[in-house]
C-alpha cells in the first residue's frame, strides 16, 4: 500500500472514529478491504497517536483557528487536521511540509471548495508556532 493510500484510508478511520466518538481504532469496525491499512506502520502510528493524544491534538487545532470553535469545522475537515497534526506533532518521519500538503490534497477530494484553504491556513500557524518554539528551545541550549 502507499504512504498516500495509507494516509487517504487512515483519515476514512479517523474520520469513522470521530462520528463514532471513540478514538480507539482498535474498537472501530474496519471492512475487509480495508483491513491493510493496520499492516502500515505510519498508519498505525498515526492512530496511536491520536488515541492517546486526541485532547491535546484537538486542543492544538483549536488553538490555531481565526474566529472558529472546533465544533464547527466539517467532520471531513477535522479528521484531515487529525490525522495531519498526529503526523506533525508525533510521527517523527514525516516532515512537516509533507503532512500539510498531503492534508490540504485530502481535504480537495473530501471537503468543500473552501476546505484547501482553511486546512492550509491552520496547519501552517501550527507549523509556524512550533518553528518558532524550536527556535527558542535551540536559544535555551546555545546558552
Amino acid at each position: 500500500m502507499k504512504i498516500e493510500e495509507a494516509r487517504e484510508k487512515t483519515m476514512q478511520l479517523v474520520f469513522q472514529m470521530g462520528v463514532n466518538g471513540d478514538f480507539d481504532y482498535e474498537n472501530q469496525q474496519i471492512i475487509e478491504e480495508d483491513r491493510d491499512i493496520l499492516r502500515s506502520r505510519q498508519a498505525v502510528r498515526v492512530l496511536k497517536a491520536i488515541r492517546e493524544n486526541i485532547d491535546e491534538i484537538d486542543r492544538t487545532i483549536e488553538a490555531h483557528l481565526d474566529k472558529w470553535k472546533i465544533d464547527r469545522i466539517g467532520k471531513a475537515d477535522l479528521a484531515v487536521l487529525r490525522v495531519a497534526v498526529a503526523e506533525m506533532v508525533y510521527v517523527d518521519e514525516v516532515p512537516e511540509a509533507v503532512a500539510i500538503n498531503e492534508a490540504v490534497e485530502l481535504s480537495k477530494k473530501y471537503g468543500d471548495s473552501k476546505s484547501p484553504a482553511f486546512v492550509n491556513g491552520v496547519l501552517g500557524r501550527i507549523s509556524k508556532e512550533r518553528q518558532v518554539s524550536a527556535e527558542a528551545d535551540e536559544g535555551k541550549e546555545c546558552r
